[in-house]
Order: C-alpha cells, then sequence, then structure tokens
C-alpha cells in the first residue's frame, strides 16, 4: 500500500504547472496520528503560495486515498516574504484499518488557472473498533425488564380536577371583570355630541388666495355635500368622474359638464400641484357658488 501511496503521488505531481509544484516549505500535521477507523482527526495544512493565487483544498483525488475530509474550522493568510502562506485547519476520518497513507491536495487558482499541489505525505496508524479476537455474531437483545416508579392511579384524576378548577377560575374571572366595566359605565355621564359647524363657501373664499388647496378642498366638500343633498346620492365616496357619469345619467347633461370640470379642477389643485391663476381661482370659486345657489 505504502509503494502505491507514492506511486499515486509522483503521477499526481507530474502534469502540474510550475506555481502549483510541490514545495519543501508545504507541511501537514495530524494530531493525533492514530485513531480508530472513522474518528476525526485535526489536521493542520500550511502552503505558499503568490500573493495573487487562491488556494483550495480538492478532497477526493488519489492522493488523499482512503481519507475523507471531514470538515474545514479554519483558513487564513499571512504574507511570507514574497509569497503568501495560506493556513487551514480541517478535521479529517480514516477508513481503513492498519497502516495508511495519504497526501492532501490543493488547487492553487491563479490567473483563471488552477493546478494541483500534493502536500507531503503523512502516517496514520488507524485501529479497528473490534478486538482481534471479537466475535462477529450478533448477541440477543436482553429481555425487557420493569421499571419501578410507575404513575400513581391518581394523577391523571387529579390532572383531570385541576383542568377543571382552573377554567373554572378563568370563566369566574372573566364574569367579574365584565360586571365592573359594565358598573364603571353606567357610573359615566354621556358624552355630548359636538355641534356641528356647517361648511360654507367662505372659508374657500377666505383661503382662495394664501392656500389654494385647503380652498380648494373646501369647495369640493361643499359641492359634493350640495350634490348628494340634492340628488341622494353618496357623492363623497364617487371619484369626480364617476360623480359626473352618475350626473350625467340622471340630470342636467350640462350641469354635469359644469360639475365634472370644476371637480377635476379641484383634484388637479390637491392632488396634482397644480396652481391656477388668481383670476382662475375667483372663476372656479364663483362657479361653485352657482352649482350651490341652484339647489338652494
Amino acid at each position: 500500500m505504502r509503494w502505491r501511496m507514492v506511486l499515486l503521488v509522483l503521477v499526481a505531481g507530474l502534469g502540474v504547472l510550475p506555481f502549483g509544484a510541490t514545495r519543501a516549505e508545504d507541511s501537514v500535521r495530524i494530531s493525533p496520528s492514530s485513531g480508530l477507523i472513522g474518528q476525526p482527526l485535526s489536521m493542520e495544512l500550511r502552503v505558499l503560495a503568490p500573493p495573487d493565487a487562491t488556494v483550495e483544498l480538492t478532497p477526493g483525488t488519489a492522493s488523499w486515498g482512503d481519507v475523507e475530509l471531514v470538515g474545514i474550522d479554519v483558513v487564513t493568510k499571512s504574507r511570507m516574504g514574497d509569497e503568501v502562506e495560506w493556513f487551514f485547519a480541517a478535521r479529517v476520518a480514516p477508513f481503513t484499518p492498519g497502516t495508511v497513507s495519504f497526501a492532501p491536495s490543493v488547487a492553487i487558482v491563479r490567473d483563471g488557472e488552477s493546478a494541483q499541489r500534493v502536500l507531503p505525505v503523512v502516517n496514520l496508524e488507524i485501529r479497528p473498533t473490534l478486538a482481534v479476537d471479537a466475535d462477529l455474531v450478533l448477541s440477543a437483545l436482553p429481555a425487557p425488564a420493569s421499571i419501578g416508579g410507575a404513575e400513581s392511579p391518581l394523577l391523571k384524576p387529579a390532572l383531570g380536577f385541576a383542568i377543571v378548577g382552573g377554567a373554572a377560575l378563568v370563566v369566574l374571572a372573566l364574569w367579574f371583570a365584565g360586571r365592573t366595566a359594565v358598573r364603571k359605565l353606567r357610573r359615566q355621564r354621556p358624552l355630548e355630541a359636538p355641534a356641528l359647524v356647517p361648511v360654507t363657501l367662505d372659508g374657500a373664499a377666505a383661503l382662495i388666495d394664501t392656500d389654494p388647496v385647503g380652498a380648494y378642498r373646501l369647495m369640493s366638500n361643499v359641492v359634493k355635500g350640495e350634490l348628494a343633498r340634492r340628488y341622494g346620492i353618496r357623492a363623497t365616496a364617487l371619484t369626480s368622474t364617476e360623480l359626473r357619469r352618475r350626473l350625467e345619467a340622471g340630470s342636467d347633461r350640462w350641469e354635469a359638464r359644469l360639475v365634472g370640470g370644476l371637480l377635476e379642477e379641484c383634484d388637479s389643485v390637491i392632488y396634482a400641484g397644480y396652481r391656477p391663476a388668481a383670476e382662475r381661482r375667483q372663476a372656479d370659486l364663483t362657479m361653485a357658488r352657482e352649482i350651490v345657489e341652484v339647489g338652494s
């Protein structure tokens, strides 16, 4: 097996590129150097590579033999003169009993090219998990035995009473809290409803020059409120286009166009940032007054 391992290492090293050739400075350390089959062992690798290269472990190649890479715990880099030393702290597990020889391999990636480098050979002494004279026959399982300390026959009834009692306490607490809340509500004096302040176009006239958004919002609310009162429709819940179509279907088309044009003007000022000239604002306010006064 040892000669076969050496042959594999030589064959793997024939095809490597110059920056992937085996280096004397590379090192491999396994701790401990002996163990059981499948037992994870700590492995430390030190690999020198050019500063612009990347080093990667390549488990599963021929040089690894019957040793599997279990995991990589630490990867660090440090400057060593004109090169970079890569340090790997990993865990490996052998799966062949006896003396196991293997050589970890890495890939040196540089300028889009990858070259394999085989590291120094490591010898491990692997012991089987069974003794040499162990009987390789499955033994019968022992007969089941009783275990003391079984649960008391009163445990389940006690748990049932506890659940019922807890539920009763919760219901009683909720009932008491509800009665307390009802008594507090009865003792409170009813709040007087605030007096409704009628919304008129006088407020829009006061804001038309200084706050066009507020003025046009008042105009839209007053006009929609008047249309809702006049035609019995939910004007405030409709868009300007929907309201215009509703009016065209059930009233004078000329009035519907005037109302639709005014409400679309209000929407442009409120939502689109449109600011009409002073003369246009006064004309819109006059139109709103005419629409409201028609039904008065």
